[in-house]
Order: structure tokens, then C-alpha cells, then sequence
């Protein structure tokens, strides 16, 4: 449990391709999982393991948690919540850079409060979280910006991204950094939709047992990785910009030439 393994495949004594758990289980965080291994098509290269990580919060952990964060090699940890957020929680990770870039999502709080009042139902908690995840992508231009500068500079790996879940802020950012990547849209949806596996919601939701049906379902859906929640951001995107690729560079402010940096970092040819 102390070490992270890695596996190679060979395929006709010819082909080697390096593989691993998607998800690594810390006690106290939950969705923590490696990006690495994802095939970037027009490189033919594949995102190298062990670089990349996206979680859940991480806070007030215990030794024996932080001492596998050492053991996997974490360097710097990038903390998307928000100040209110962080009320009550403890953020410093003795050992490790944190570095706070702080999103706001509009007030959950508030939204799950009037969840739990009965004010607020499913289906109108999907609309919200597909405005939120518009506005995602087009308020944070500059914190976009300063994510994608940890990530170019090559002393601060390993990385792990992580926001309160796991699944909305660090899911943009992690579909933003795949993208830049050249990984393709089927593929990055489906590490999107991983976060169903990965985060446990009843374990954040234990008070909503208490409440109706369409309170729970309501509770259910701001805590799922729905397909519609990503496709909200990218057709924001692409009204706003034509592609991905533009936003990131109009938007972000990346060049050329800093994306095959990047690329040059976190992607490695097959054996």
C-alpha cells in the first residue's frame, strides 16, 4: 500500500505500453486519481504516469496520508476552492506547495441549503450546474492561466488539481490540460465520468437520507459527473471561440509554442 506499482504490457514481443490504477485509495481523500496513460493521438505518445493527479479535497490529513502523497512523489498541491470553502478546513500540507487558486461556483451552500429547505429540485439543479459550468470557462481566464503555469514549469511535478468533489472545477481544468494534450473529446469525457466511480456521495451527503426523494436525487445530481455538465462548457466554448484549441490560446493566452512545452513534459512515446 506504501508504493505506487507500474506495469508493462507487451504485445507480439514487440509492442510495450506502461500502465497503472487509475485510482490511487488515500485514506481521507476521496476521487484521487492519476491522469497518466492517455493516448495523444496526433503525437502517438501517451501522458506519462505518476505527473498528473486529480482529487477531492485534501485537508487536515493524517501522517500516515501524507506520508503516501511523499510516497507517490507529490510536490505540489493546487487548490481550486473557493475562501468560503476553506472555512474550518486546514489547508496547509506540511511538506508540500500549495499553491491556492481559488474558483468560485456561486454559493453551494446556499443551493444545497435550499435543497435540503425543498426550494430547490433536480431538474432545476441540472440548469445550474450547466450555468455554472458555462461560466466556468469564460469568468476564470486568468486562474486557467496561472494552473497551466505550475504545469510549465517542470520542478513542481508530480501535480495533483483538486476543488471540493473532485468533479467540478478540477474536472474543467483537467479536461482544459487533456485537450491541450491533444487527447480526444470521447476520451476525456470518459475521465470525466469517472468521478461517478470515484467520489462517494453518499459518505458527503449522510444528512440527506432525512429527506424526500427529489431532495435526495436533487443532491445526487450537483454531486454526478453528468455528460451534459461537460458538453455545457465545451458549447460555451465553442459559441465563444469555434474550438478548444482557440479558446486555449485567446482565452488562456497559451502559445504554440508553451503548448509543445507542455507537451513535451507530460507526453512519452510507447516502448
Amino acid at each position: 500500500p506504501a508504493r505506487r506499482y507500474y506495469y508493462t504490457l507487451v504485445f507480439n514481443d514487440k509492442y510495450r505500453v506502461k500502465i497503472a490504477t487509475r485510482n490511487v485509495n488515500i485514506p481521507g481523500i476521496q476521487n484521487f486519481r492519476d491522469l497518466g496513460g492517455y493516448p495523444s493521438y496526433p503525437t502517438k505518445k501517451r501522458l506519462r504516469w505518476g505527473m498528473l493527479y486529480r482529487s477531492a479535497q485534501i485537508d487536515s490529513l493524517e501522517c500516515y496520508s501524507r506520508r503516501e502523497l511523499k510516497n507517490i512523489g507529490i510536490k505540489t498541491i493546487v487548490d481550486l476552492r473557493s475562501e468560503s470553502e476553506l472555512k474550518g478546513h486546514t489547508t496547509l500540507q506540511p511538506g508540500f506547495n500549495v499553491v491556492h487558486i481559488p474558483i468560485k461556483t456561486g454559493d453551494m451552500e446556499d443551493i444545497l441549503k435550499g435543497i435540503q429547505e425543498q426550494k430547490i429540485k433536480s431538474d432545476t439543479v441540472y440548469r445550474m450546474v450547466e450555468r455554472m459550468n458555462r461560466e466556468l470557462v469564460m469568468n476564470y481566464h486568468k486562474e486557467y492561466r496561472q494552473i497551466f503555469d505550475i504545469l510549465l514549469d517542470s520542478t513542481n511535478y508530480p501535480i495533483v488539481i483538486h476543488c471540493s468533489s473532485g468533479k467540478g472545477r478540477t474536472g474543467i481544468a483537467s479536461a482544459l490540460i487533456l485537450a491541450s494534450l491533444r487527447v480526444n473529446s470521447d476520451i476525456i469525457m470518459e475521465d470525466y465520468r469517472l468521478s461517478n466511480d470515484y467520489f462517494n456521495i453518499p459518505s458527503a451527503s449522510s444528512y440527506a437520507y432525512n429527506l424526500p426523494a427529489r431532495s435526495q436525487e436533487a443532491i445526487t445530481t450537483i454531486y454526478s459527473a453528468r455528460e451534459d455538465f461537460l458538453n455545457a462548457a465545451k458549447e460555451e466554448i465553442e459559441r465563444r471561440y469555434g474550438d478548444v484549441d482557440t479558446y486555449l490560446q485567446r482565452a488562456i493566452g497559451l502559445s504554440k509554442e508553451e503548448i509543445k512545452k507542455l507537451q513535451k513534459i507530460l507526453l512519452v512515446k510507447d516502448e
